[in-house]
């Protein structure tokens, strides 16, 4: 799944697997698994965060690799946050070649970058219930005591989405080049952005 941060990758990503009864592999799902079961790529990720280092791309590879030789994985999976680098992409590409597997599509979630902005800082969160909401489109309660957190401030978001344009985006191109990328408009209502979604990866099925 490709698209920029807010473009509802994550909720449209399990909509998918739901649907089609795929795994549904998330990197910090990943992450957070291997860590809880204190492997050895978890033990090492943890090493790595400590020092304030980036994990590397050969161990989110791996960790990759391990996530889809799990039997869930079996019918297929839907891969949401990885990969986000051309490097990446290519130690895919090598990965599943080995598996002798594929990629059958690339959905990019197309949105743009002014919606984000307005998507993403128009959140609120209830300090007390933990609850998300939007002053636009999901109003919060009047008795809400609401937290406007930093990640969702519009300076930060245009930094994510520079980082994204800068790291991200160049896969569009390269998936493109390779027949399997299939564009969505991410702006539509989120039912209309699931039909849309779900017919395409049926017909890449077939």
């Amino acid at each position: 799944m490709l698209g920029p941060p807010g473009a509802g990758k994550g909720t449209q990503a399990k909509i998918v697997a739901e649907k089609f009864e795929l795994a549904h592999i998330s990197t910090g799902d990943i992450f957070r698994d291997n860590i809880k079961r204190q492997t050895d790529l978890g033990k090492q990720v943890v090493s790595i965060l400590k020092s304030g280092a980036l994990v590397p791309d050969e161990v989110t590879v791996a960790l990759v690799k391990d996530r889809l030789q799990q039997d869930d994985c079996q019918k297929g999976a839907v891969l949401d946050g990885f990969p986000r680098t051309i490097p990446q992409a290519q130690a895919l590409d090598g990965l599943l070649a080995d598996m002798e597997s594929n990629i059958a599509i690339v959905p990019y979630v197309k949105v743009r970058d002014e919606e984000v902005v307005e998507r993403l800082s128009g959140r609120r969160t209830d300090k007390r219930t933990g609850k998300i909401y939007h002053i636009k489109y999901n109003p919060p309660p009047h008795d809400a005591d609401l937290e406007h957190r930093s990640d969702d401030q519009p300076e930060t978001i245009r930094e994510r989405l520079e980082e994204y344009h800068s790291k991200t985006a160049p896969l569009i191109a390269y998936y493109s080049d390779k027949g399997v990328l299939v564009e969505i408009n991410g702006e539509e209502e989120i039912s209309l952005v699931s039909a849309n979604l779900l017919r395409a990866v049926e017909a890449a099925a077939k």
